[in-house]
């Protein structure tokens, strides 16, 4: 079955898990309520290596020709020793 098939036109990663969205608009609440992390935690974009936080109520606009990428605060925590040790 076509991922079209089932209803999803976009794809975002959180943390390393895929998610299918079928809205084209969404809010960080919604996207950390779906990948299971706690809807007021801070959620940045990672865009061409820089990291962008993202406002609680700020609409992040999803396109069916790309993957967004998005870290939480859990993630971004276990890479400050690693760069510290770099």
């Amino acid at each position: 079955m076509a991922l079209w098939d089932i209803g999803f036109r976009n794809i975002v990663d959180v943390d390393g898990q895929l998610l299918a969205i079928d809205a084209d608009l969404i809010d960080p609440a919604t996207l950390l309520a779906k990948a299971n992390r706690p809807a007021d935690g801070p959620l940045w974009l990672v865009r061409a290596g820089e990291r962008l936080l993202l406002q609680p109520r700020q609409m992040i606009r999803l396109n069916q020709d790309e993957v967004l990428f998005f870290e939480t605060a859990e993630v971004r925590q276990a890479w400050e020793p690693a760069r510290l040790a770099a």
